[in-house]
């Protein structure tokens, strides 16, 4: 009778412990080769967050000047931009880039300025020394902190990508999708640089033949062109220039 009782329990635990795993799959792609996607979808040249906000600060400068000027009436006002590129001769990473953006002035009941909506659709590929990719996504944005006593902008908001991937060191190709949160990002109004803020990623795909893969996990914006990207409790440090990744001892 014990011996049954014995066996029927490693039978509960044995069976408890596979759900378990069922529940947390093997993962197609390491915690590094997941940090190189995550970087990529945040540096500039290859049309991440970092592009993104540079020109959001940009436009924003634009339409204040236009209503401190008085030359037309701000509020409410909308500006279409429809934005390509391509790397210079000899980059390092090459790439190319289309995007459609719609910004939008809002005002408060005072009719004063009060943050500017950033809506925007884009497409692109880029070949770097590590990953290369063809992607396209949205991004649903709001920059605050308008008001001429605020050194630095605040963007909040939305940043999704979608699209395939081929990484050149594990010899791997597949398809993804990252979605990153914004939270108080502060951008210099003079440098329109990230100097701080935090963020949250969701990123899934899938390799043929490999399988399913999916992180999610926090950022943190350091300034210097740099942010901290946790994977599964390892760091990483991302570029927000270039893209390269360092994982921190």
């Amino acid at each position: 009778m014990k011996k049954n009782k014995a066996w029927l329990f490693l039978s509960l635990f044995a069976v408890a412990f596979a759900c378990q795993d069922d529940d947390e799959p093997a993962n197609s792609i390491t915690t590094e080769e997941a940090a190189i996607i995550i970087s990529s979808s945040l540096a500039s040249n290859t049309s991440g967050v970092s592009f993104v906000s540079n020109k959001s600060a940009n436009v924003t400068e634009d339409l204040l000047a236009d209503n401190a000027s008085g030359r037309i009436a701000a509020c409410g006002l909308s500006q279409n931009l429809d934005l390509s590129g391509a790397s210079p001769a000899g980059a390092t990473t090459t790439y190319s880039y289309d995007f459609s953006y719609k910004f939008k002035l809002n005002c408060n009941t005072q009719s004063l300025p009060s943050d500017v909506s950033v809506n925007l659709s884009y497409s692109g590929a880029f070949d770097a020394p590590k990953l290369a990719a063809e992607h396209s996504g949205i991004a649903e944005l709001t920059v605050s902190g308008l008001e001429e006593a605020e050194v630095d902008f605040l963007l909040n908001g939305l940043y999704k990508r979608n699209g395939s991937f081929e990484n050149k060191e594990a010899l791997k190709s597949g398809n993804t999708i990252i979605e990153i949160t914004l939270k108080d990002v502060m951008i210099n109004k003079e440098t329109h640089q990230i100097i701080s803020g935090t963020g949250t990623y969701l990123l899934s795909g899938t390799i043929p033949d490999k399988g399913d893969f999916k992180y999610t996990g926090d950022i943190t914006f350091q300034g210097a062109d740099a942010a901290e990207v946790n994977v599964k409790g390892e760091k990483f440090t991302s570029n927000l220039k270039n893209g390269d990744v360092s994982k921190k001892q």
